[in-house]
């Protein structure tokens, strides 16, 4: 039985360019995704300090 730790010292394999391609599109999406979901999102602190704030000037 071989030692399975011996393939880590191998030097790595180059990826094909259409899959490195496709990883980077699917990153730009994720990011997308999570920035959009920023603008809908309610940031519930910063609604209780605006709101704690707006009544101490009441």
């Amino acid at each position: 039985m071989e030692n399975p730790f011996k393939e880590l010292q191998k030097p790595l394999r180059a990826a094909p360019e259409e899959l490195k391609g496709k990883v980077m599109k699917d990153i730009a999406f994720a990011k997308f995704l999570m920035d959009l979901s920023r603008l809908f999102a309610i940031n519930v602190g910063d609604v209780i300090e605006r709101t704690l704030s707006k009544r101490k000037n009441i």
